[in-house]
């Protein structure tokens, strides 16, 4: 996937919380640490998700997750999360991640594709159902 040039970077540390027993950090995490990711990246980029998609009845229901685990992750390690918005359509938004150790090396790296539904749970195309959203969308992010 190509990404649009719309990123953003954002640092945390691995809380003991986020370990298992063998003291790395829980797979599922990752996952967890994406969604924290692309929300920062929606509202870096004006487009805090509370305000912009859920105070219109507007979900971003996740359709697939993807995660390759490359380096292990220990309790209060620093990491750099890289997170790219790698496709935006009519339909769908899908956004790519890094994980970086603070040494640089490639700790994981993912995606996760979104559709916007309504409501009632139904998928939606954007672009009909709020023009004006995807307007402010596509200019700003040049599509």
């Amino acid at each position: 996937m190509t990404s649009l040039q719309v990123s953003c970077e954002n640092e945390m540390i691995v809380h003991w919380g986020d370990c298992d027993a063998a003291g790395i950090s829980y797979y599922a995490k990752n996952f967890e640490w994406f969604t924290n990711s692309y929300m920062h990246l929606l509202a870096f980029h004006g487009f805090p998700y509370m305000e912009t998609f859920h105070a219109r009845g507007i979900s971003l229901v996740c359709l697939k997750a993807d995660c390759q685990y490359k380096k292990m992750l220990r309790p209060l390690e620093r990491i750099s999360i890289r997170t790219s918005l790698a496709s935006l359509t009519r339909t769908r938004l899908t956004f790519e991640y890094q994980l970086i150790k603070q040494d640089g090396e490639l700790a994981a790296y993912g995606m996760t594709s979104h559709a916007y539904a309504n409501q009632k749970g139904l998928p939606m195309n954007l672009k009909k159902s709020h023009p004006e959203l995807w307007e402010l969308m596509v200019d700003k992010w040049q599509v």
